[in-house]
């Protein structure tokens, strides 16, 4: 039985997907198997697979849909890894994180979900920006430290019929960690191990008032869904703050993606 079994959907990408591959190899450990859940119409991505050390496990799953939540929950009914992990396809391991990974969940053995912190290429935060560097995953700041790329998930903690849902997109990890506490279960958030991922939020340039609306509906969804009326609050309250803060910068641009 592998170790760690690594769920990767992937739609319209290589070049990103050569460098995860390289750094999961990096980790220089033999009990891995790697889930890819290729959404692609052609086949762009056998090279990479075949390309691939044989003692590296790979399943190489072919998916019509494309849907990030359908191809994890593809992956999930295969997984056969003790931990089980969401990396995108265009995040990279630092070297011996798996390594970390698994001595943290031999010493917290209370704990089914670790969440660790993400850096861009030049160790800027790229997620889970919450203000604590470690705590307990709670309702209140899940929306900040569950990105999925760095959830690390002891498999045989999991509650088998809880899945992602496909309806609900961006937010869908939050709403699946939310639902897998619900059961009594235990996450903790740790910032001290990362992961690496480009940096892709609302002022950094990198994304359209269009993705920035979607995200916003969808957290609205994700807020109701759980019942969390003061979180709620509390979004719109700091999102009103920052629109206002930043057009008194002279940021009007900036200050029309906090409003969406």
């Amino acid at each position: 039985m592998p170790r760690f079994s690594l769920i990767v959907p992937t739609l319209g990408r290589t070049t990103e997907l050569v460098e995860l591959f390289e750094s999961i190899v990096d980790q220089n450990r033999n009990d891995i198997e790697i889930i890819l859940v290729d959404q692609n119409d052609d086949d762009r991505l056998i090279p990479l697979v075949e390309g691939l050390p044989p003692t590296m496990g790979m399943r190489h799953i072919r998916l019509k849909e494309k849907n990030p939540s359908i191809a994890r929950n593809a992956g999930l009914e295969v997984a056969c890894g003790e931990i089980i992990a969401f990396p995108d396809d265009d995040c990279w391991y630092p070297a011996h994180l798996l390594d970390r990974v698994d001595r943290w969940f031999q010493a917290n053995s209370m704990y089914a979900v670790l969440a660790v912190g993400a850096l861009d290429r030049d160790g800027t935060s790229s997620g889970n920006r919450w203000v604590q560097d470690a705590c307990d995953i709670s309702p209140l700041n899940a929306l900040r430290t569950t990105f999925c790329s760095s959830l690390f998930i002891s498999a045989g903690q999991l509650n088998p019929a809880i899945r992602f849902d496909a309806k609900l997109f961006p937010g869908e990890e939050t709403d699946y960690i939310l639902r897998q506490l619900a059961t009594g279960l235990r996450g903790r958030f740790d910032r001290e191990l990362y992961i690496h991922h480009p940096r892709r939020d609302m002022l950094s340039g990198t994304v359209s008032h269009r993705r920035a609306k979607k995200y916003g509906a969808a957290m609205g969804i994700l807020v109701r869904r759980h019942s969390l009326f003061p979180l709620w609050c509390g979004l719109v309250i700091y999102d009103l703050a920052r629109t206002l803060f930043v057009s008194m910068r002279g940021k009007f641009e900036d200050a029309g993606f906090c409003l969406a």
